[in-house]
């Protein structure tokens, strides 16, 4: 702002970030998307909710370039009264806004992996994650909103009124951001690693799941940074821990992005990430995996028998062979198979199984070679 006092500012330290995450962000989140799509599978929880983290991430970094638009990122002495008030405003409605962004990254993958994975205590765990989670999303909401009162004495110290410990409370979510990510990211490496799947192929869905680990880097570097900016007499200057936080909730929805990005990542690296036949890590073939339970039948005649996978069927990673007349399949089942529907037979299930439904026509005519047995 030009009646602000010209001097050092680290605006750009918000502000390259802010636009770089603008572009990449909402590109991973329309490649996610755009993988639905191309596999015909209808959008799930999973998707909304990391649409709608995307869209509280873009609101957040469009309340940081406003802000440094007002002086943020410089010396607060040389930030006129109604230009400092507006930064500290909008850096206030920001922090509500980050609450939400990096919670709702959380619930995202863990509805994901209920799509994807049918162990009863895993699913168990991953609601009790999920309640525990939405709770401390709205009290953390609620308490960055009303952290003072009245309200307006978060962004302006000369209100008379009280506030809480912003440095114990941001210690605090972030001791809870840092635990859940750790949580999250442990729970699914178990059942990957006793899945019944190529061996290459395990290790890259592996290494795809593990990619979470960048969020506990950032979220464990910000935490380094809460004390000297919460209590900094010069917070328009002391920026690092909002650098972190841009970087931190981006990072989040991108890694919550990549394990639905299947078919992409295959055309990158065909080697690990194809669909192609192969063996299981047991030397067996993927395809023999599928087994056709049929009930037993009288003698009869069959001159034509056909199966083939229902549509409802999931496609997962068991099932390595022949994809051509393949049905339409849900991204989902491309990384493991889905869950949905049925799914109460399985729960006691160990390792990751793959379900398939089958539809069976025949005739009762005769075969030119003789009847057949059933």
């Amino acid at each position: 702002m030009s009646k602000n006092t010209p001097g050092p500012s680290r605006a750009f330290e918000i502000q390259v970030p802010c636009i770089v995450f603008l572009i990449t962000t909402p590109a991973f989140v329309a490649i996610r998307l755009w993988s639905r799509a191309k596999s015909k599978s209808s959008l799930g929880w999973d998707d909304w909710t990391i649409l709608v983290s995307s869209m509280f991430a873009v609101i957040v970094m469009a309340l940081m370039l406003a802000a440094c638009t007002y002086g943020f990122g410089q010396h607060i002495a040389n930030i006129t009264t109604p230009h400092r008030l507006m930064t500290m405003k909008l850096f206030f409605v920001s922090q509500a806004f980050y609450k939400l962004t990096m919670n709702m990254t959380k619930m995202s993958i863990l509805i994901l992996y209920l799509r994807i994975f049918i162990q009863r205590w895993f699913r168990i765990t991953c609601y009790v994650l999920l309640v525990i989670i939405t709770s401390y999303m709205v009290g953390a909401f609620f308490a960055s909103v009303f952290q003072c009162t009245p309200v307006a004495r978060a962004w302006n110290k000369n209100i008379p009124g009280s506030c809480i410990d912003i440095t114990t409370n941001w210690y605090a979510n972030a001791g809870f951001s840092i635990a859940t990510d750790i949580i999250i990211l442990t729970l699914s490496m178990y059942p990957l690693y006793k899945s019944k799947i190529i061996l290459k192929r395990k290790i890259a869905l592996m290494i795809v799941f593990a990619l979470g680990a960048f969020v506990v880097v950032t979220s464990i570097v910000r935490m380094q940074t809460l004390d000297f900016s919460s209590t900094s007499p010069d917070p328009t200057y002391d920026i690092a821990s909002s650098v972190w936080t841009m970087l931190e909730e981006n990072v989040a929805i991108t890694c919550a992005c990549l394990p639905m990005m299947w078919m992409p990542l295959a055309r990158l690296f065909p080697s690990f990430f194809s669909l192609d036949s192969g063996t299981d890590s047991h030397g067996s073939s993927g395809a023999r995996s599928s087994e056709l339970k049929a009930t037993s039948r009288p003698r009869s005649d069959w001159s034509r028998f056909s199966a083939y996978p229902d549509t409802k069927g999931s496609i997962g990673m068991n099932q390595t062979g022949d994809s051509q007349n393949r049905p339409s399949e849900d991204s989902t089942g491309q990384i493991l198979p889905s869950c949905q529907g049925g799914e109460a037979q399985y729960q006691n299930a160990t390792g990751i199984t793959k379900v398939t439904e089958y539809r069976v026509s025949f005739s009762n005519t005769k075969s030119p070679s003789g009847p057949i047995d059933a």
